[in-house]
């Protein structure tokens, strides 16, 4: 009997220890599977559009023959011989399945097959705003799109006025086996680098630390387990930036290839004529056209049998050939007459190294990007864990103490919000990075292009201005209510957002389903915000609303990323289903997390709320005229908003885009303020609680934003924005948690009510935020990109010292 006592004794004991190993296997598992995930879908987006630039290739080959021809004066609606051109490009495609030549407005002049999907293509050159969604342009000017799994490529025909006259369409059924292969060798990858850090951890957890050096180790306790997921993530990281590399080395050889190959055919049928390749003369022309048409061939030169050079040509034209002749990465084509018998000659095509490197520095940044979202929310889940193991560890003993619900370090609140902000940020982000795409496959092709480039931001504008109103709301509702109110029925109406943009089928419909979605957003956001408000100490506040901030960006960041990869497998409609469904999870968070502290306003409520809650309009009118609460909002909360969205929103695109910056590289300049905000903010935000005086902090912050944005007229390129959206997250870091500790400092703010006064701030910052676009925009207009972000500095500057000579100092009892 005391043998059996004693082995249930050591099982109850072995179970926390179970417990917590089964948990961390659970983050392992999301980690690796999240960043498995967005690899392999951001390699199959990579395979897609390789396809499409070989396709392109072979298309190109076609219509630079009709281009010709047009270009001598036949009419493309009378052009001949438009059979015997396709019936050869089907010999050339080896997974040809469809291709004919169409006029601009979708006329079918002559095909093999039914292509796909190409008239919704054609509007991509006559309408540029109106451009359907799964649609991409390529810098050649050539659109593509992905068909039921084919690949359908057109190639633009122009006209005597340099307008779209119609295009060559082709469309194929990829069967690239080594791509098939690549994706299941890196899945493969994966899941035994994750089955290797699992079998680490359960060895750590088994001998390395017992349960009672688990239960007593505080935050060293995950420190194992921190170490064994960055270490499966930068093993498989470092797999996945080798893949991309190789695949995209192997990509640019077949596709020099395939344009060689054509050249090496037309070389072929001249030499049959019985031509010596020695007596050929202006081959340079079209070695020239090739080169000219294939930026990554550096040159191509034709050698005679014993190895002598007979010509060179680059993009520009003929080259000397007694030059020196340098030398790099090749591909030989064999030249003999109509293809047979002995070579005679060889084209030689030397590839441009310094276009290729370039080109393997795009690829690994991909996968560098790839990998740092999947870490964000590898972190996230991590101290969703370590907050869940302190509170398994940490109650027990408060209860001894006389806390009878077990309650959190007061000081640490934030870490409670934190995961439920992240998980309600991620469903909400996941249709950010095609929302105004999906807009814009809404509108009538009636709708003109100008007029279409300002409806499909409306969905976003109603957004806004919803979770504006909300907000102001959802602050009297916090008061009056608890913060729970707020919060649950936002996303009760978030849910129902999101489901109506699954449904819609008119940009009507998006617009009025997006209100609900920004009703919701407000009336959650500002209930988690008076959580804060209610439970944090005066001294805490601004760390705890950093960390809830970071929070914020982590799930912004990780859920667009993640949304984007949906929206490529399943379609636009679904991600919003998706995220309708993901919302479950913060609501989750609020029942396992915050739920306890729903009764427990007492004492620290009532001291933070002192005073009565004045609830008419009149009372906003004079917190908003105060010296201290408005000045805030006029010198710091809505400058700042302004700042943010219109740089980041608004002029960044823009400004990258005439810098000759990518998309790709825009989302990375972007990403470097959210990593700023998500973990040095609440850095930044625990030094600014231990200071006397909060307004120092906000008008440094201010400070720094407005140097950042007065730099891009001193400085331009990619790096110096780069700069500035650092200095403008640093700010962001700098004044976010001070503004909340001096606002709820203030006398006025606690007459009024801290939830209705928190409100009524981030109303303001919303306001700022709607106004950014449009006075950036204006400025733009006006007075050129640099001039207008200028412009937008100085203001910034400005309102700050106005903020920091008018406001007055808060004593140090009240912070």
């Amino acid at each position: 009997m005391t043998a059996l006592s004693g082995s249930a004794t050591a099982a109850r004991k072995r179970r926390p220890l179970r417990d917590v190993l089964l948990a961390c296997m659970v983050v392992l598992l999301l980690a690796q599977g999240l960043i498995g995930a967005l690899s392999l879908s951001a390699l199959k987006h990579l395979a897609a559009d390789n396809t499409a630039e070989r396709v392109e290739r072979l298309a190109r080959r076609t219509s630079a023959q009709i281009q010709m021809g047009m270009s001598l004066g036949k009419p493309l609606a009378q052009f001949f011989g438009l059979s015997a051109l396709l019936d050869e490009l089907r010999q050339e495609v080896p997974d040809f399945r469809a291709a004919a030549v169409v006029l601009a407005d979708g006329t079918l002049l002559d095909s093999i097959g039914d292509p796909a999907g190409f008239q919704d293509m054609l509007g991509a050159w006559s309408v540029p705003a109106a451009q359907p969604a799964g649609v991409s342009r390529t810098a050649s000017g050539a659109v593509h799109k992905t068909v039921a799994g084919d690949v359908v490529v057109a190639v633009p025909l122009r006209l005597a006025d340099a307008s779209v006259g119609g295009a060559v369409v082709l469309q194929v059924a990829p069967r690239d086996m080594r791509q098939a292969g690549l994706m299941l060798e890196n899945a493969r990858v994966l899941v035994g680098i994750t089955l290797a850090a699992a079998l680490l951890l359960a060895l750590i957890f088994r001998y390395a630390m017992p349960l009672h050096e688990l239960a007593s180790a505080g935050r060293a306790r995950m420190v194992f387990p921190l170490l064994i997921l960055l270490l499966a993530q930068g093993v498989y990281a470092a797999y996945t930036v080798n893949t991309f590399r190789s695949v995209w080395m192997d990509v640019t050889q077949d596709n020099t290839r395939i344009v060689g190959r054509g050249l090496q055919q037309d070389l072929n049928r001249v030499l049959g004529y019985g031509v010596a390749p020695g007596s050929l003369r202006g081959v340079e022309q079209p070695m020239a056209r090739l080169a000219a048409s294939f930026p990554v061939i550096s040159e191509l030169r034709l050698l005679s049998r014993e190895g002598t050079v007979l010509n060179r040509a680059d993009a520009h034209g003929r080259l000397p050939v007694e030059e020196p002749l340098p030398e790099g990465q090749r591909l030989a084509f064999p030249l003999s007459a109509d293809g047979q018998g002995p070579a005679s000659a060889t084209l030689e095509v030397f590839l441009d190294e310094d276009r290729i490197s370039d080109g393997v520095r795009a690829r690994i940044l991909d996968a560098a990007t790839v990998v740092a979202v999947a870490m964000v929310a590898a972190i996230e889940l991590l101290l969703l864990l370590a907050l869940m193991m302190d509170r398994a560890f940490a109650v027990p003993a408060r209860r001894t103490s006389g806390d009878p619900l077990g309650l959190d370090d007061q000081s640490k609140v934030g870490a409670l919000v934190r995961p439920v902000m992240f998980g309600f940020l991620f469903a909400m982000a996941l249709p950010l990075s095609f929302l105004p795409i999906y807009a814009r496959s809404l509108l009538s092709s009636a709708d003109p292009g100008q007029e279409a480039a300002l409806l499909m931001a409306l969905p976003i504008a109603v957004e806004m201005g919803c979770g504006l109103l909300t907000a102001l709301l959802a602050g009297r509702l916090a008061d009056r209510r608890g913060w729970q109110w707020p919060v649950l029925s936002g996303l009760a109406v978030s849910v129902a957002g999101n489901l109506a943009c699954a449904l819609a089928g008119s940009l009507a419909e998006l617009t009025l389903a997006r209100a609900l979605v920004g009703l919701g957003y407000g009336l959650t956001w500002m209930g988690l915000q008076g959580f804060i408000v209610i439970r944090s100490p005066a001294a805490y506040r601004g760390r705890n609303m950093a960390t809830v901030i970071a929070g914020l960006f982590a799930g912004h960041l990780s859920g667009a990323a993640v949304g984007a990869m949906l929206a490529q497998q399943v379609g636009p409609s679904a991600v919003f289903s998706v995220g309708a469904f993901l919302l479950v999870l913060p609501a989750l968070g609020v029942f396992t997390l915050m739920w306890p502290y729903r009764h427990i306003a007492g004492q620290k409520a009532a001291s933070v709320a002192a005073g009565p809650i004045i609830r008419s309009w009149s009372s906003v009118a004079r917190l908003l005229a105060t010296r201290d609460f408005g000045m805030l909002l006029i010198g710091s909360i809505v400058p700042f908003s302004i700042a943010q969205v219109g740089l980041l929103t608004y002029a960044l695109p823009l400004y990258m885009e005439a810098q000759g910056g990518t998309a790709a590289s825009v989302g990375r300049v972007l990403m470097l303020y959210g990593f700023c905000v998500i973990y040095i903010g609440p850095w930044m935000g625990r030094l600014a609680d231990r200071s006397a005086n909060k307004k120092h902090w906000i008008a440094l912050g201010g400070l720094v934003g407005s140097v950042g944005l007065l730099s891009l007229y001193f400085a331009t390129g990619v790096y110096a924005a780069a700069v500035a959206v650092v200095l403008l997250a640093l700010a962001s870091c700098l004044a976010g948690g001070a503004q909340t500790a001096y606002m709820l400092s203030l006398n006025d703010v606690q007459q009024y009510g801290p939830g209705g006064a928190t409100s009524v701030m981030r109303a303001a910052d919303k306001f700022g935020q709607m106004l950014g676009p449009l006075a950036v925009g204006g400025l733009f207009a006006s007075m050129g990109i640099s001039g207008g972000l200028a412009v937008t500095g100085a203001f910034y500057l400005l309102a700050t010292l106005a903020f920091f000579l008018v406001a007055p100092g808060v004593r140090p009892d009240r912070v």
